[in-house]
C-alpha cells in the first residue's frame, strides 16, 4: 500500500547560490530561493550559516525550517528542495508532520 503524500514541517542545512549584487541579506536572498521552490508551501525560519564568495555569485549556507508539500520522508524532502533553482546541497536533519 503506497504512504500517502501529505505536508511536513522540517528543518534543513541547504546551501543556496545567490548573485551577486542580490538586494538585501544573503539570508533573505537564501529565503527567497526557498520560498520559490514549487513544493515549499511556507518558509517558517532561515539562519545564515556560513558562505563563500565565487565569481558570479555566492554560495550561502543556511539552516531553514520549512513546510514542504506532498512528500513521504526526508529523501523526498531532500529531492524537492534540490528541485529549486541555485539550491547545491541539502541535508534534512528533521522531520514532523505539518503545522
Amino acid at each position: 500500500m503506497p504512504q500517502a503524500l501529505h505536508a511536513v514541517t522540517v528543518t534543513a542545512e541547504v546551501t543556496v547560490l545567490v548573485p551577486r549584487g542580490t538586494d538585501g541579506t544573503l539570508t533573505m536572498a537564501a529565503r527567497d530561493a526557498l520560498a520559490a521552490i514549487d513544493r515549499v508551501r511556507d518558509v517558517h525560519d532561515v539562519a545564515h550559516a556560513g558562505f563563500r564568495p565565487r565569481a558570479t555569485d555566492i554560495e550561502v549556507d543556511v539552516v531553514a525550517e520549512l513546510t514542504v508539500g506532498e512528500a513521504r520522508d526526508r529523501e523526498a524532502v531532500a529531492g524537492a528542495l534540490r528541485e529549486g533553482f541555485g539550491v547545491r546541497a541539502v541535508t534534512v536533519t528533521a522531520v514532523e508532520k505539518g503545522r
